[in-house]
């Protein structure tokens, strides 16, 4: 490690900007952002934008034309040179010898500190270097770390400093302070804040601090996440900051293996979903696991297929664990209908065409025969059929008895977004055997014209084209 990590108070002092570069300016506006007084030496003449910048806070911003190389450099906390000429190796030696820390931009070679790639969060920074070998390499683990990082981490962090001095006051041991900053962190405090929900953490905070000496086992908290049609990288980051948090995962069939390995290795896995022809999991029992697994002072993960409030049973959850006064976070995920018609490029509304869509639910047949499909049957809908696979008859002679024309085109979207995904695409009178084409597993059957603009029908459209033949 050529480089030590350090975190600076720039604001604690003037510092030193030479260059009129646009990697000077990145650095100017990067010092801005700190609170740094800056004088800038720069030849540009033309200074709205430097006066553009001064207006930012909290520190000030000097713009001087005169050479850097007649100024005592001991006057500054820093330097930072990023000329491009040989001005920057001349402003490098004379910091040096003023044994004042300088950068030289992208010249490691000169410089006795570096730029790390930062992640800002407010109280929260990150800081990712190279040691000047690779910026690019720099930037990439940045964009990785800050895809799990959740944008509100900055506001635990400065609630937790608000009352860090109320919990120093009451003498507690400790081991006892450091395990319950664990526990907020980790849990109904931590949570709350990451969902937005910042009063609610803090009036939990306080109610924690007061209870610290007590005996009792805070309740954890249940998050109710939507895991998204199947490819794991349709994850949201909340679902996946929820899921590297959990202590349990309580998960449904159509849960991929994918999305569960996103999960905290150590986090127990309990399966609890329902597959065709095996008894399953009721619901008020599924119910029970969740409230008796907070109660516990877990995190708990219920993680569904899809989005928890489309055809999830979310909603009866969220009711029962209100009742049960367990803190429950509810984390939206990406149904199917989204994820599936997105994939096959099916427009599920288009101007002009289809101006509304109705998502139904159809497991079985006699669902199908029990729905009302006479608001279904206007051309400018788009039905999409949830678990409509087994009724796939039953949808179809409901629509066309409710009037929609037999020949409405429809796909039928097996297993979307996930490596065996399958589509098939015709009329309506024929989606019976379209139906049986497609294979097992979770689909979705879509009706309407805008099926006509799908990439499986143009495919379709493709493959049966009259082909010219050469002279």
């Amino acid at each position: 490690m050529r480089f030590l990590p350090l975190f600076l108070d720039v604001s604690a002092g003037k510092v030193a900007l030479i260059g009129s570069t646009p990697a000077a300016l990145n650095k100017l506006r990067l010092l801005r952002a700190a609170g740094a007084d800056v004088r800038w030496y720069s030849e540009i003449i033309d200074v709205a934008e430097e006066m553009l910048l001064a207006s930012a806070p909290p520190g000030r911003l000097e713009l001087s034309l005169s050479d850097p190389r007649l100024v005592n450099f001991r006057e500054f906390r820093m330097v930072v040179a990023a000329t491009g000429t040989p001005l920057d190796d001349e402003v490098a030696a004379l910091a040096r010898a003023g044994n004042v820390p300088v950068n030289v931009v992208d010249r490691p070679e000169l410089s006795s500190f570096i730029f790390p790639a930062i992640i800002d969060r407010g109280e929260v920074v990150v800081a990712i270097g190279t040691g000047g070998a690779s910026p690019v390499l720099a930037r990439r683990l940045r964009e990785r770390i800050e895809a799990m990082l959740p944008a509100r981490i900055g506001e635990l962090a400065t609630l937790l400093r608000r009352y860090r001095g109320r919990l120093a006051d009451g003498r507690h041991g400790a081991q006892r302070v450091r395990r319950f900053w664990e526990q907020a962190v980790d849990g109904r405090v931590g949570a709350a804040v990451v969902a937005g929900r910042g009063r609610e953490a803090e009036a939990a905070l306080i109610r924690d601090i007061a209870n610290i000496g007590k005996e009792s086992q805070p309740t954890g908290t249940v998050h109710l996440v939507g895991a998204g049609p199947g490819d794991p990288d349709l994850l949201t980051l909340r679902a996946l900051h929820a899921l590297q948090g959990a202590d349990i995962v309580f998960y449904d069939e159509l849960v991929t293996p994918g999305i569960l390995d996103r999960a905290r290795r150590d986090a127990e896995r309990v399966f609890v979903g329902k597959r065709h022809g095996v008894p399953g999991v009721g619901q008020d029992e599924i119910n029970r696991r969740l409230r008796d697994a907070a109660r516990d002072g877990r995190n708990v993960v219920r993680l569904k297929g899809g989005d928890p409030f489309v055809f999830g049973r979310g909603g009866e959850e969220l009711d029962y664990l209100r009742r049960s006064d367990v803190p429950v976070i509810v984390v939206p995920g990406i149904t199917a209908a989204l994820g599936c018609a997105a994939e096959a490029g099916l427009p599920l509304t288009l101007r002009n065409e289809a101006t509304r869509v109705s998502l139904i639910t159809a497991q079985r047949a006699d669902q199908a025969l029990a729905t009302d499909w006479s608001g279904l049957a206007d051309p400018d809908t788009t039905v999409v059929v949830y678990m409509g696979l087994t009724a796939a008859a039953a949808v179809r002679d409901g629509l066309i008895a409710a009037g929609r024309d037999p020949l409405t085109p429809v796909a039928v979207l097996a297993r979307g977004t996930r490596p065996d995904a399958a589509s098939v695409t015709g009329s309506l009178e024929a989606l019976e055997t379209l139906a049986a084409d497609v294979g097992e597993g979770p689909a979705l059957i879509v009706v309407g014209t805008v099926v006509a603009h799908s990439d499986p029908w143009l495919a379709a459209l493709a493959a049966h084209a009259p082909r010219e033949i050469a002279a």
